[in-house]
């Protein structure tokens, strides 16, 4: 994967929480203890820290696939000390966010344009008014930054 690519999420599970709408149960765990560690970490360690957060020891050969399955697809990063890899994020929490949330919304508007912005319009304008003020003012400023680039 190049360096400038963004990892990206195979499933999107909206009737999950948090991180497990992107990721399973075990990869969420996992980077969350890789995001919250001040250093990269060995396979053991991070098994070490998910058996405390979780009160429960997962197979160390489990924590060991996770770890190069999140490698392979652009998560984290991996450098070899001796016999032992040390993984460290690539991507923010908020950078993943970021990804998820552009990659459902580009999803939804290739296959479902017209419902999707419908949807969107009318969920915001229930949930807070105001933000369909802003809306409008993007909607404008995109336009006028489109009329200016075929001026130029």
């Amino acid at each position: 994967m190049a360096e400038t690519e963004k990892p990206r999420v195979a499933v999107y599970r909206p009737e999950a929480q948090g991180l497990n709408q992107a990721l399973g149960q075990l990869e969420a765990g996992v980077m969350n203890v890789i995001w919250d560690a001040p250093e990269p970490l060995c396979v053991d360690e991070v098994r070490q820290d998910l058996a405390e957060r979780k009160g429960k020891e997962a197979a160390y050969t489990t924590i060991m696939t996770t770890l190069d399955r999140l490698f392979k697809k652009g998560f984290l990063a991996r450098d070899r000390r001796g016999k032992a890899y040390y993984y460290r994020a690539k991507v923010s929490r908020s950078e993943l966010g970021s990804n998820v949330t552009k990659q459902v919304i580009d999803g939804l508007l290739t296959t479902f344009a017209e419902p999707a912005i419908s949807y969107f319009v009318e969920a915001l304008g229930d949930s807070d008014p105001e933000k369909l003020d802003s809306l409008a003012a993007l909607i404008e400023k995109k336009r006028a930054e489109q009329a200016q680039g075929k001026q130029d």
